[in-house]
């Protein structure tokens, strides 16, 4: 058993001595893989540990799999699957246990993962201010074994309790529950968040949950695209999330120190207390969100008081949760003129204020489709105007 001073030190010249010895090389990803996990909980490391709980059904489930191999290989691995076990995590010993769990024949999944342009198709839709966003979204083969990656891996991963976004029941609204009635809000927000993280960060972002090397990298592959992670892949949210784990354990055990409020909600990051001077902490927080590999966007930093309106993520919070006023009188504006003017003359009309899009690219259909999604969001956080909207809605006759 070793006490470990310097993990990375230590994790290289592992790799180095057993690399030297000719042992084989995803024996020593996996070597690398457990002696990361060990390191990191435990601060010691005993690749043969005397207590391994053989009487887990897990544990006799994998070792009843791998008779094949000797005692001593059976007991450094089961100890590896117990660790990985433990956090909950999908155990994956190499590429090949990969592909198995993904059901997919091993020589399609490395076509796939090496030929990522040809398997991604690009377009382009507008942001709020109308600038183009760029969207790379995976053909239907790619994004089949992405969301089985998403199932069998990255839904397992446990996240920060203050990760508001992508993350089953939570949503806009309880992300903005925790800054309602404070004195002073701030919101702040990053920029190019998807693109700025990086391929190597995403392999260190799968090396870091204790799979092996050879995994990580394929793994990268597989959710990455031209070098970054992108906007497009249903993989993508949840990586994102895994990624922003350390800083949002930073910022929330700041809040507890400092007494504010937090949470993120992907890019859109919100503080909020009753201390009116909480601005002055903007450059540390900034500085915190540098240090984390991400650039703010600073002309999108806004600190809000209880004198004025509050908003974060859409959601007014100043009293309790609520739609913003505009929005409402915006929807009962459309719905009336729908059935002044009929809903082909309102719907070119929304083409080019909500879409920014021609009227001959968009249709009724579509229009129906987002007119109705606006209205649900208003009845998510003003359940009353919400239903009054909804009934009026219903009333209206579309050529779909």
């Amino acid at each position: 058993m070793h006490y470990c001073r310097n993990q990375d030190h230590f994790l290289n010249n592992l790799r180095q001595v057993n690399e030297q010895a000719g042992v084989d090389k995803q024996v020593v990803d996996i070597m690398v893989a457990f002696a990361r996990l060990k390191i990191e909980h435990y601060k010691t490391l005993d690749f043969f540990p005397n207590f391994i709980p053989n009487s887990d059904p897990i544990i006799l489930k994998f070792l009843d799999k791998n008779r094949h191999i000797n005692r001593r290989a059976a007991r450094f691995l089961s100890a590896y699957f117990y660790e990985i076990h433990q956090r909950g995590l999908c155990c994956i010993l190499n590429s090949a246990h990969l592909a198995h769990l993904l059901q997919i024949d091993f020589d399609k999944l490395i076509q796939l993962s090496s030929d990522t342009k040809a398997h991604y198709v690009r377009f382009h839709i507008p942001k709020y201010n109308g600038q183009p966003r760029k969207i790379d979204s995976p053909k239907p083969e790619l994004k089949k074994i992405q969301r089985k990656i998403l199932d069998i891996i990255l839904h397992r991963v446990p996240l920060n309790s203050h990760a508001e976004g992508y993350v089953r029941h939570k949503s806009i609204l309880s992300n903005a529950h925790r800054h309602v009635g404070k004195g002073v809000v701030i919101r702040m927000d990053i920029s190019d968040f998807f693109p700025s993280i990086t391929f190597p960060r995403v392999i260190g972002t799968f090396e870091e949950l204790g799979y092996p090397l050879n995994v990580a990298e394929l793994l990268g592959n597989l959710t990455s695209h031209e070098g970054r992670l992108p906007i497009g892949a249903p993989t993508s949210p949840a990586i994102s999330n895994i990624v922003c784990r350390r800083m949002d354990k930073r910022f929330a055990r700041l809040g507890q120190k400092c007494g504010f409020s937090y949470s993120r909600y992907a890019d859109d990051i919100a503080v909020s207390g009753h201390n009116l001077q909480l601005n002055q902490m903007i450059p540390f927080f900034h500085s915190i969100i540098n240090e984390e590999g991400f650039a703010v966007n600073h002309s999108k930093t806004v600190v809000m008081r209880n004198a004025k309106r509050q908003k974060i993520t859409g959601v007014v919070v100043n009293q309790k949760t609520n739609a913003p006023r505009e929005e409402i009188r915006k929807l009962r504006a459309v719905i009336h003129n729908c059935f002044k003017n009929g809903t082909v003359s309102e719907m070119r009309k929304w083409a080019i204020s909500e879409k920014n899009c021609r009227e001959n690219k968009y249709s009724q259909s579509k229009f129906r489709s987002s007119l109705l999604g606006r209205i649900n969001y208003v009845r998510l956080l003003n359940p009353k105007k919400g239903m009054q909207l909804l009934k009026q809605f219903n009333q209206l006759e579309f050529n779909v």
